[in-house]
């Protein structure tokens, strides 16, 4: 039996417009091409290909329909079918799902079936080469790549090396640990004990000196120093890795 499945052009797939937050469902529709009269395994299994792989488009994701538990034989017209599958939003990154394939044709519902399936969903992800400590800064040779289900991953996990590459770690971070946002900072750009160039200006009027770094920061942060030729506490913004505007 040959069967082919494309999503409709009228559905260049958003998933923010086919998510009902009422009911915590994901819905799309799939227009297939079938013969035959009985709901076949096949069918179903590329059903849910398709469905998952509209919802995760990006090349970076493999999906893999590990097995079909269940779902309900039922007799279909055979020719072009409306396909609408409906997923609950937690089902969207693979694991055990419960799914409803509704079957329509010229408007008019002419079957359902239930189904239940174990679904995997492949992407790479930079996981850690070696133990990291605290405030560490990140280069090439602590990283490696390393394929994980999506299911087991935390929200935040990364996947890109510039994400990672310049950074530093927040806090220890074991070998082989996927490596997530909330695990990684910008290093600051200048650090206690450091000598900038101290910068006080207004339209009449610029004058520099020389300070000592009170505290870390980054670009943008306000830290405390001390001026050295008058040894008073100054605060100011750090501009770059030399500089900081004192303010007035």
């Amino acid at each position: 039996m040959k069967l082919t499945i494309c999503l409709m052009i009228l559905l260049t797939f958003s998933i923010a417009l086919d998510v009902d937050t009422a009911s915590g469902q994901t819905s799309l529709s799939l227009e297939i091409h079938r013969e035959g009269s009985l709901l076949e395994l096949e069918e179903v299994v590329k059903i849910l290909e398709a469905g998952f792989q509209a919802i995760h488009p990006s090349k970076k994701y493999w999906i893999e329909i590990k097995s079909v538990h269940q779902y309900e034989k039922i007799r279909l017209p055979s020719g072009i079918l409306q396909c609408d599958l409906l997923i609950p939003e937690t089902a969207r990154s693979g694991g055990k799902v419960s799914a409803l394939l509704l079957f329509r044709t010229h408007g008019r519902e002419v079957g359902k079936s239930r189904v239940n399936a174990t679904v995997d969903i492949y992407t790479d992800v930079i996981v850690s080469a070696r133990y990291m400590g605290r405030h560490q800064d990140i280069q090439t040779k602590d990283l490696q790549w390393m394929r994980r289900s999506l299911a087991t991953l935390p929200n935040d996990f990364l996947s890109e090396m510039k994400e990672v590459l310049g950074k530093r770690t927040i806090i220890a971070v074991n070998r082989g640990e996927v490596l997530r946002a909330g695990m990684v900072e910008e290093p600051p750009l200048l650090k206690k004990g450091d000598r900038v160039i101290l910068v006080l200006e207004n339209p009449q009027l610029k004058i520099t000196t020389f300070g000592e770094v009170k505290e870390e920061g980054r670009r943008g942060d306000r830290i405390k120093l001390v001026n050295l030729s008058s040894r008073k506490e100054v605060s100011g913004r750090i501009l770059d890795g030399h500089t900081v505007r004192i303010d007035f």
